[in-house]
């Protein structure tokens, strides 16, 4: 990939993380109340989510992002770039087992680096949309 498709590549990524932020900053700080569940039929798989609830290891974006703040920007990097989560990250592609916070791929540390020198506009729109949900 050469300088200029990944600098297009990286501009499309951090435009559509703005605009999922946007859409996150639109949503309700409350959930909706949850509609009573049916009685257990037997054993039930986990249906425990596989992101974590505390992240570790992030250097490109705020250290206290929301979980839905982080997904929304890797589910647009996932869009946008039409690959997986464990084209970046240490996954499987399930996500039943993953390593977030690992370095280990090179993509991942090309797209920290990207974020880094051109992220400056989505952290301030983060801040932004925080303000906003605060009603402040």
């Amino acid at each position: 990939m050469n300088r200029k498709h990944t600098l297009v590549v990286v501009a499309s990524v951090i435009t559509a993380g703005w605009l999922s932020l946007a859409v996150l900053a639109q949503q309700p700080t409350t959930p909706a109340p949850a509609a009573p569940t049916p009685a257990p039929q037997g054993p039930r798989p986990s249906a425990r989510s596989p992101i974590p609830d505390h992240f570790t290891n992030l250097q490109a974006l705020p250290k206290d992002i929301s979980k839905p703040e982080l997904v929304g920007i890797m589910k647009t990097f996932s869009v946008t770039l039409d690959k997986r989560c464990s084209f970046c990250h240490v996954a499987s592609d399930d996500l039943s087992q993953a390593d977030f916070a690992s370095d280990e791929k090179e993509t991942k540390r090309k797209a920290r680096a990207l974020l880094k020198k051109r992220g400056s506009k989505l952290l301030q729109f983060i801040r932004e949309a925080r303000e906003i949900r605060a009603g402040s």
